[in-house]
C-alpha cells in the first residue's frame, strides 16, 4: 500500500473532523451548568445495559435486532479497520496480537461473519427506509447515503480479504472471504490484486468519510449516544428539576440588577450543556412520536420534530453563540408554537421509548415555565384551575369545606400521630368529584375491614401542587410543598396512603426535595399486599371479563404494573385481558401533565385508548386512578357505551368482592 497517501489522508480526516468535532463541543457548553457526574456505578451500569446491550431496542423487534447488529458489528469490525488503517504502511500489519495465531485466526472467523451480518442489516435498514417507509421514519437522503457506505465498506472488507486469501493465502477459517476467493481464483493475479487495492482504499478512505459526516447529521448520535446515556438522568423519572431563579425570588434575594431573572427556558441558550447533548444524540428513530398520544390524536406536538427543531435551531446559530454576539431569540413561539409546549400530557412514552434516553417531560414543563412564570401566558382554563389552588386549595377552587363530603355515612377517623400509622390522603380529585370519591369509600372501608392503623386530615386536607407544577407555576408548587412539608412535620406524618397516582408520585419523588421525607404507598400496593396477608379475603365472584388501564403516573413513572395486576386475579371470576398497548407501552388517558383542565382539539386521546382498551371484549374497564377514572368514563360516554360497559377502580371491585360494596356499582348490563 501507499504510506504517503494514507498519512495525507489520516492527517486531513482526524483535523477536519478534530475541528467539526471542536465547534459542536464549544457549542455544547453554551448551555447552563448541569451536575451529572454523579453515581458513577449506577452510570456504568446504564451504560452497559442501555448503550451497549441495546436494552430499549428490541421494543421494534425487526429494526431494532437490525440497528443491534449493525452497532455489535461497528464495535466487532474497529479492529479491522485499524488493521487495514495500519496496512496503508505495513502490508503485514495485524494489530500485534491479531497474526497468524489461535485468536488472530478466532477473530478473523468473527470478523468475517460480522461483515455479512452487517451487509444484511444495513440492506433491511436501507429496504425499511426507502421501501417499506414506515411512518415514524423522516425521508432521509443523509441516512440512506450513511447505510450505502456501510454496505459498500462491508463488501470492500470481504473483496480485500478475499483477495489476500488468493494471493498470500490464509491458515484460518473466513468462509465469506474464501467464497470471494473462490471466485477470483481464476483470475489473473494483477486484476486480482487491483480488487484487493480498491477494497482496502474502499473500506479505509469510507471509515474516514464516514467519521467526518457524523458532526453534521443524525447519525452524530454515533458519537454522543453513550455518552448521552451515561449522562442519563438517574433521579426518579417522577421528580422534575427546580427552578434556581424562581427559588430565589421566594427567598427574596437579590438578583442581578441588570438583567431580568428567567423563569425557566425562554431561549435555547437557557438549556443546560446535557439538553444540548440530547439534541445530539436523537437518532431520529421516531418512536417518541410513534407512541406519543398527542401524535397519535393529530395534535401539533410530535417529540422527535421538536427536538430536531431546537437542534437545528442551535447548529443556524452557531457562528452567532461561539462568537459570543447572541441576539435574543424567543424558543416560543420562533421555534416552537405554544400549542405544541401546550399538548403534552407528560406521560413519558416518549422517554420509555427512546433508546438513548433523552429525557422530554422536564424540556416541555419548563418551556412551560418561561410562558406561565416568565410572560403570564396560561390558557383561559389552566389559569382558572391555577387560581383555584392558589384560593382553594383545589384545581376546581370549590370550598375546602367541602373537602369531607366523600365520608358521609362513615366513621374516618381525624389523623392523630399517636393512635395511626399512616396517614390517608384522598386528593382533590377524590374528593370533590362525584364519580371519585366512590374511590375514596372504597378504599375506607377496605382499610377499615383490613384493620389498618389510620388517619385523615378532614376539610383541613390540602392539595398536593402536582397540577401546578406540570402546567409550570413552579412558584405556586413550591409554596405548597412548603406549607403541606411544614403543616405534616407538625402532625407528625411519617407514612401517606393515596389512591392518587399523581398525589403519589409527588410525595414520593418529589417532596424529598424539599424536605419531605415520607414512606408513601399507593393503595394498589397495600391492598394487594393486605391479600396476601389474608387481612381482606376477596370470596364473592365477579363472573366478567376484564381489562385494566395502566396510569402513566402509577405505571411508567413508579413501576407499579403488578400490585393491581395482583388485586384483580384475586377475585373470584374475574377474568383479566390485556390489551396490546399494556403496561410500559399503555397508552395515557389523556389528563395528565394539566391536560385535565383544558380543552381538547380534534382527536381526543381518552377516546382512542377507550377504543384500543375495547379490543379486549371486556365488560369492565379497570383503573387506579381517579383522574383516568373519569377520563375513560367520558370516553365511553362519547363512544355511547357508559351504560353497557362498566369502568371501576380496583378497589371498588375488591370491596364488591370482600361484601363491602353492593353490585350495583356495575353497571346495567353487567353478568
Amino acid at each position: 500500500m501507499n504510506p504517503l497517501v494514507m498519512t495525507i489522508a489520516m492527517v486531513a480526516a482526524f483535523s477536519l473532523f478534530g475541528w467539526s468535532a471542536s465547534k459542536r463541543w464549544k457549542l455544547l457548553n453554551i448551555g447552563a451548568s448541569e451536575n451529572r457526574f454523579d453515581r458513577m456505578g449506577d452510570r456504568i451500569k446504564a451504560a452497559l445495559s442501555i448503550a451497549f446491550f441495546q436494552r430499549k431496542l428490541p421494543k421494534y423487534p425487526i429494526m431494532g435486532l437490525v440497528h443491534m447488529a449493525i452497532f455489535w458489528g461497528f464495535l466487532v469490525l474497529l479492529l479491522n479497520t485499524m488493521i487495514l488503517w495500519g496496512r496503508g504502511f505495513d502490508p503485514h500489519f495485524n494489530l500485534f496480537i491479531f497474526g497468524d495465531n489461535a485468536l488472530g485466526h478466532a477473530y478473523h472467523f468473527l470478523k468475517d461473519i460480522i461483515t455479512a451480518v452487517v451487509l444484511i442489516a444495513a440492506v433491511l435498514a436501507l429496504i425499511n427506509r426507502v421501501v417499506i417507509r414506515p411512518e415514524r421514519l423522516t425521508k432521509s437522503t443523509e441516512a440512506s447515503v450513511i447505510l450505502l457506505i456501510i454496505s459498500t465498506m462491508m463488501v470492500a472488507d470481504v473483496l480485500y480479504w478475499g483477495s489476500e486469501r488468493v494471493l498470500h493465502g490464509s491458515g484460518g477459517f473466513e468462509p465469506f472471504a474464501a467464497l470471494v476467493a473462490g471466485i477470483l481464483g481464476g483470475m489473473d493475479t494483477g486484476v486480482v490484486s487491483t480488487i484487493g487495492a480498491i477494497g482496502f482504499w474502499a473500506h479505509s478512505l469510507l471509515v474516514l468519510t464516514f467519521m467526518n459526516l457524523l458532526p453534521y447529521g443524525k447519525h452524530f448520535h454515533v458519537i454522543t449516544a453513550i455518552p448521552n446515556v451515561f449522562f442519563a438522568n438517574l433521579n426518579p423519572p417522577g421528580r422534575l428539576p427546580g427552578d434556581e431563579n424562581i427559588e430565589k425570588v421566594l427567598r427574596e434575594e437579590d438578583g442581578d440588577e441588570e438583567e431580568e431573572p428567567v423563569f425557566g427556558v425562554a431561549e435555547v441558550q437557557h438549556f443546560t450543556w446535557k439538553d444540548i447533548l440530547d439534541f445530539y444524540s436523537c437518532t431520529e428513530c421516531g418512536r417518541c412520536t410513534d407512541n406519543c398520544p398527542a401524535a397519535k390524536t393529530g395534535k401539533p406536538l410530535k417529540p422527535k420534530y421538536l427536538l430536531c427543531d431546537m437542534r437545528n435551531h442551535l447548529y443556524e446559530r452557531q457562528a452567532e453563540f461561539l462568537s459570543g454576539k447572541v441576539e435574543s431569540k424567543a424558543i416560543i413561539p420562533d421555534v416552537v408554537e405554544p400549542d405544541v409546549v401546550w399538548s403534552c400530557t407528560t406521560c413519558r412514552a416518549c422517554e420509555e421509548e427512546c433508546p438513548v434516553m433523552i429525557s422530554y417531560v422536564d424540556k416541555m414543563v419548563r418551556m412551560r415555565r418561561d410562558l406561565v412564570e416568565g410572560r403570564g401566558e396560561v390558557p383561559t382554563e389552566l389559569a382558572t384551575a391555577l387560581r383555584g389552588m392558589e384560593t382553594n386549595a383545589n384545581p376546581w377552587n370549590i370550598s375546602p369545606m367541602d373537602r369531607d363530603g366523600w365520608t358521609d355515612g362513615l366513621e374516618v377517623p381525624p389523623f392523630d400521630p399517636e393512635e395511626h400509622e399512616y396517614l390517608l390522603f384522598v386528593g382533590c380529585m377524590a374528593s370533590f368529584d362525584d364519580r371519585a370519591k366512590k374511590i375514596s369509600r372504597a378504599l375506607a372501608k377496605l382499610l377499615e375491614t383490613a384493620g389498618v392503623s389510620y388517619g385523615y386530615l378532614g376539610t383541613d386536607e390540602p392539595c398536593c401542587g402536582e397540577t401546578a407544577r406540570r402546567a409550570g407555576s413552579e412558584s405556586n408548587f413550591r409554596m405548597i410543598v412548603d406549607m403541606n412539608v411544614e403543616t405534616f412535620d407538625e402532625l407528625g406524618v411519617k407514612k401517606i396512603i393515596t389512591a392518587c397516582p399523581h398525589c403519589f408520585n409527588t410525595f414520593k419523588n418529589e417532596y424529598p426535595e424539599y424536605k419531605g421525607q415520607y414512606e408513601v404507598i399507593h393503595h394498589t400496593e397495600l391492598l394487594a399486599g393486605l391479600i396476601g396477608q389474608g387481612k381482606l379475603k376477596p370470596n364473592a365472584s365477579i363472573d366478567q371479563r376484564i381489562t385494566y388501564h395502566d396510569g402513566c403516573y402509577l405505571g411508567r413513572y413508579n413501576d407499579i404494573y403488578s400490585p393491581p395486576r395482583q388485586i384483580l386475579e384475586s377475585i373470584p371470576g374475574l377474568s383479566v385481558a390485556e390489551v396490546k398497548t399494556s403496561k410500559q407501552r399503555g397508552l395515557c388517558c389523556g389528563g395528565g401533565g394539566a391536560r385535565f383542565f383544558m380543552e381538547e382539539e380534534g382527536e381526543r386521546v381518552n377516546n382512542r385508548r377507550v377504543g384500543e382498551l375495547l379490543e379486549a371484549d371486556p365488560k369492565t374497564i379497570a383503573s387506579a386512578c381517579p383522574y383516568c377514572m373519569t377520563m375513560l368514563s367520558d370516553g365511553l360516554k362519547d363512544k355511547d357505551l357508559f351504560d353497557a360497559k362498566g369502568q371501576l377502580d380496583v378497589a371498588e371491585l375488591l370491596a364488591i368482592s370482600c361484601g363491602l360494596e353492593e353490585r350495583k356499582l356495575l353497571r346495567e348490563g353487567d353478568k
